[in-house]
């Protein structure tokens, strides 16, 4: 290491590339689906589906090289991004309540939902990886 601070075996473009795919599907299904119900589950659901999608993204551009490195940091910027927003959003009250009917402040919401993140950011990059590697030995 030189000179600076760098990961080993991680492809910043690869976890970029599914980092910006899992946020443009959460912006383009999300909030159209938090605007029509006022329901943060459907934003974070919808979030989720794209993390996937984001994840099958890096894990094909990776292939077999270290997809859980890879999928981990592309989960942890889509998370950092996104746990942001949610904070700024509630801080604003220009989100409505993760779980209504709890008292103010209760933040199971805010704890189980980034585990859920990881965890799918990281299978979607493992799956895309997958899929890369059988499709090479396919064509070999």
């Amino acid at each position: 290491m030189q000179g600076g601070w760098s990961v080993p075996d991680l492809h910043w473009r690869a976890a970029g590339l599914g980092y910006a795919t899992g946020l443009l599907g959460t912006l383009l299904v999300g909030f159209p689906l938090l605007l029509i119900n006022e329901n943060t589950w459907l934003l974070a659901g919808a979030g989720s589906a794209s993390l996937l999608a984001g994840g099958l993204v890096t894990g094909g551009r990776v292939g077999s090289q270290l997809a859980l490195v890879n999928g981990a940091w592309m989960g942890l910027l889509y998370n950092l991004s996104v746990a942001l927003s949610y904070f700024i959003g509630s801080f604003l009250e220009v989100f409505p309540e993760p779980l209504p009917g709890l008292p103010q402040g209760d933040s199971t919401f805010f704890f189980a939902w980034p585990l859920a993140q990881f965890a799918i950011g990281i299978l979607g990059t493992t799956l895309g990886s997958r899929i890369s590697v059988s499709r090479i030995r396919r064509v070999a």
